[in-house]
């Protein structure tokens, strides 16, 4: 599954779920992050593929994991916003693993 088809479902899950209603910013352009350290790990992963990296996907599936536990977790908003962004990240590298390693 193509990565821009695996992030249609996950924003169409999110809408169903109505987790995308009242968000801050709605109707507006999204602001660009710099995702420096997005970048490196996702660069990493793509040099490491998939034979030489399953530790790591192994290792990002935990924290994902965790991650998720902390979002149900927690009742600040501005907390669950920072591992909203976090988990994002976290989904996003791990989906490049996996694209890796179909290759």
């Amino acid at each position: 599954m193509g990565m821009d088809r695996q992030i249609e479902q996950q924003i169409r899950r999110s809408q169903m779920n109505g987790s995308m209603d009242h968000l801050e910013g709605a109707g507006k352009p999204i602001p660009r992050r710099s995702g420096t350290n997005f970048a490196k790990s996702a660069q990493m992963s793509v040099v490491n593929g998939a034979g030489g990296s399953i530790q790591g996907e192994l290792t990002l599936r935990r924290e994902i994991s965790k991650l998720e536990h902390q979002l149900k977790s927690s009742t600040r908003t501005d907390a669950q916003r920072d591992i909203r962004k976090t988990l994002m990240d976290k989904r996003l590298e791990l989906s490049v693993y996996e694209e890796a390693r179909r290759k």
